[in-house]
């Protein structure tokens, strides 16, 4: 294009450079591009997918189970099944300690009443000539309780002959055990003390001399009897263990 007028001279650094074309990418390099873009491509579209595989699989679970995802209450019901047998077995015993203190105090009471009236029935028997030839009338409600008083006793009656029955006791003889040897009615090991005798029971088994003190160990069958011990009549405790100062 042709200039008119005045026209400076320019520099030849001065004047401007045409700008060069970039280069063309190195030989074989060019491809590898290509087949990085592609792998990113596909990869995430696998990613994609697989979002949306799982965000299938989540709302399916929900849809099957809404707690399925409900970890926290999971745990606490983990939590709560292993402390609840502990609690139950508390809350188990101490209903069965409230039963037997009930059961005592139930025993004291039904004690109690039938002392009262067997003292009422002493001190009406003492006004029982004043109403001579007359009729008496009870109620049937007072019948009732009497039989039950009655049949309560003869059950406590038969216990205690049970538990004294049961209470098997081993003998020694010299503070040491004879094997296979235990109390069964009348029976009785019979390596006993000299300076004992008795009446009615089997002699006592001596257990130990210690300081002019002389302790016999006592069947529990027998308790109740009188024994003659050392020119003294004693009386067996329940305990079926009898002291005797020399």
């Amino acid at each position: 294009m042709s200039k008119y007028g005045l026209q400076l001279r320019v520099k030849p650094s001065q004047q401007k450079q045409p700008k060069r074309p970039p280069l063309p990418a190195p030989l074989g390099f060019q491809d590898d591009d290509d087949d990085n873009v592609e792998r990113e491509i596909s990869r995430q579209a696998s990613k994609n997918k697989a979002l949306k595989d799982i965000e299938e699989q989540h709302k399916k679970a929900l849809e099957e189970d809404p707690s399925v995802f409900d970890y926290d209450g999971v745990y606490d019901e983990m939590k709560e099944k292993a402390v609840q047998p502990r609690a139950y077995d508390r809350e188990e015993r101490k209903p069965k300690y409230i039963q037997n203190l009930m059961k005592k105090a139930q025993e004291r009471e039904r004690e109690q009443e039938i002392i009262y009236e067997r003292k009422l029935a002493k001190e009406r028997s003492k006004d029982d000539h004043l109403y001579a030839g007359k009729d008496k009338f009870v109620t049937s409600a007072y019948k009732k309780k009497l039989a039950e008083q009655a049949k309560w006793m003869e059950e406590e009656r038969l216990r205690q002959l049970r538990e004294e029955k049961e209470d098997q006791t081993v003998l020694f003889n010299l503070g040491k055990p004879l094997e296979g040897v235990k109390k069964s009615g009348p029976h009785i090991f019979k390596e006993i003390e000299s300076s004992c005798c008795h009446k009615d029971p089997p002699s006592p088994v001596y257990f130990e001399r210690h300081k002019g003190t002389s302790v016999f160990f006592i069947e529990g069958s027998f308790v109740g009897f009188t024994l003659s011990i050392n020119t003294k009549n004693l009386m067996l405790n329940r305990m079926s263990v009898l002291v005797v100062k020399n």
